[in-house]
């Protein structure tokens, strides 16, 4: 606690347990934070690369984690998966917000990416604290958060 790390390094120094990919780090970060931070952690001795470099399969679309076919299919890794979560987003905020919940599902709606679509449940996030209440707008980013890594 000593050292000193933004929120980011720390928590990317807590989630690097010797099993996590790089790819799989990016799900607990901003779209864009996850390099520098990384880069900080190597620099400063807080992490160090492990083993050999493993190449990974190719993601199935741009702006797609490439699959681990040994971890179960997520939304980060299956179109299917995505668009199921991309639907539950839409019908969350369209439920929560009514008649002014329209262009933000129309912007949900063509998130083409889960990198997409974190950067605009962002925004939506903060919506929804400043229209409802922080309660339901950390319910909502936890809850779809989760369902993105």
């Amino acid at each position: 606690r000593t050292a000193a790390l933004d929120v980011v390094q720390r928590r990317l120094l807590i989630l690097v347990d010797g099993t996590r990919t790089v790819n799989d780090l990016g799900a607990y970060v901003r779209v864009g934070e996850l390099n520098g931070a990384l880069a900080h952690l190597l620099q400063h001795g807080f992490v160090a690369p492990w083993g050999e470099p493993a190449a990974l399969p190719p993601p199935m679309a741009p702006g797609f984690s490439a699959r681990d076919t040994v971890k179960p299919v997520r939304a980060a890794t299956s179109l299917e998966h995505y668009e199921r979560v991309r639907a539950e987003a839409s019908a969350f905020i369209r439920q929560r917000l009514g008649d002014a919940a329209t262009p933000i599902c129309t912007a949900v709606d063509r998130c083409a990416s889960p990198q997409e679509l974190r950067r605009v449940l962002r925004g939506v996030e903060v919506f929804v604290g400043q229209r409802l209440d922080a309660h339901t707008a950390q319910a909502f980013a936890r809850h779809f958060g989760a369902m993105l890594l």
